[in-house]
């Protein structure tokens, strides 16, 4: 006889605690339902930020085989996969639950350990390079962030950066890029607190098409554009223009856009067509002006990253003469677990070589590497 079909699975409960604010686009958050009925693949971001409350940071870079420019941007909350282009994350620490190395961490209510994701080897070797014993683990993950942005170091390495991780050269002046990463740092993660770029706000004459003075703050149906080429400004809407962009606005970009471009992209008024549901960015500020102090918070961070990028030192080729890589990836890590052989903290780089040379990472879909 026919084949009874399994009864229908019952309906499974929200949860809001699932709800995560996480970085969907540069410079752009929304809110995600972290549960893998929904999302099926989170790889191991679950080690990375297990709860909203978990304080750690994250360095994005594309993965491997993107065909936009080299781009880096450091996160604090969960990344989106195409956060950059096929997006691979390097965070500061991993966490696993106590005792246990197995099961999802989102939303345990137990204990979390949390492992340095910078090995006391590596830390050591910095420390050995430039005879400094004052550095710490926080300096090198922020003197690796600014690494990635020095223009020189990207230009040189631009083909090596479409096909491998990037590699991290020792400069002469590492207090230089390691407090130019903080600062970096700083904008970067302070996007939505930061000063605000002192554009200039122009209204036409009031007409009657106007009914409300909050009206002239808020995105109409016609997304943001620039009214020509030079993109000194910014129309928002029939009644409000700012004025006085940089060029210096449109120097900084992350994956292929600058972030005011991301934030025209994305702050647009959309109706999905199979659902009907309305997604309208009015809704996200508590006050319709807040649009307009958003944006230029955006220019801003964009201006003073251009700043701190332009004054770092070059990066040579020599810079590589230094470094001895502790982990070897295309040879299955051999020289970093002689290395780690020979390491005053050998089983803890062990444990950490082991992890990073698994056959389930580095495939380059965005999990921890």
């Amino acid at each position: 006889g026919p084949i009874a079909k399994p009864p229908p699975l019952p309906p499974k409960e929200v949860m809001s605690s699932e709800v995560r604010r996480i970085s969907y686009r540069p410079f752009v958050p929304i809110n995600c339902y972290m549960d893998y009925s929904l999302a099926s693949m989170k790889y191991r971001l679950d080690e990375i930020f297990p709860q909203s409350a978990s304080e750690n940071l994250a360095i994005c870079v594309p993965g491997m085989g993107s065909n936009r420019p080299f781009s880096t941007l450091m996160v604090d909350q969960v990344p989106d996969l195409h956060f950059l282009e096929f997006g691979q994350c390097f965070p500061r620490y991993r966490f696993s639950k106590a005792n246990s190395s197995q099961g999802g961490l989102l939303n345990e209510t137990s204990s979390l350990d949390r492992r340095d994701n910078i090995t006391f080897t590596a830390h050591w070797n910095f420390q050995q390079c430039y005879v400094d014993d004052s550095i710490t683990k926080d300096d090198v993950f922020f003197y690796v962030y600014g690494i990635l942005h020095a223009p020189s170091y990207r230009e040189r390495f631009a083909v090596d950066l479409t096909k491998e991780i990037p590699r991290i050269p020792l400069v002469p002046d590492f207090l230089t890029f390691s407090r130019a990463g903080r600062a970096l740092a700083d904008l970067h993660l302070g996007y939505e607190t930061c000063e605000e770029f002192p554009l200039e706000s122009f209204t036409p004459p009031p007409n009657s098409s106007l009914r409300s003075p909050k009206k002239q703050f808020m995105l109409s149906n016609r997304a943001m554009q620039f009214p020509d080429e030079s993109k000194t400004e910014l129309r928002v809407n029939d009644y409000l223009t700012l004025r006085g962009i940089p060029p210096s606005a449109h120097q900084y970009q992350i994956n292929g856009r600058t972030p005011l471009e991301w934030f025209i992209d994305r702050y647009k008024i959309v109706q999905d067509k199979h659902s009907g549901i309305l997604n309208d960015p009015n809704d996200w500020f508590e006050r319709p002006e807040d649009l307009v102090r958003a944006i230029r918070r955006i220019v801003w961070v964009s201006v003073e990253t251009t700043k701190i990028v332009e004054a770092l030192p070059e990066v040579s080729a020599s810079s590589f003469d230094n470094y001895k890589p502790i982990f070897d990836f295309d040879g299955k890590a051999q020289r970093g677990m002689n290395a780690v052989a020979n390491s005053p903290y050998s089983e803890e780089d062990q444990a950490f070589v082991d992890a990073i040379t698994d056959t389930d990472w580095g495939n380059g879909n965005g999990e921890m590497r």
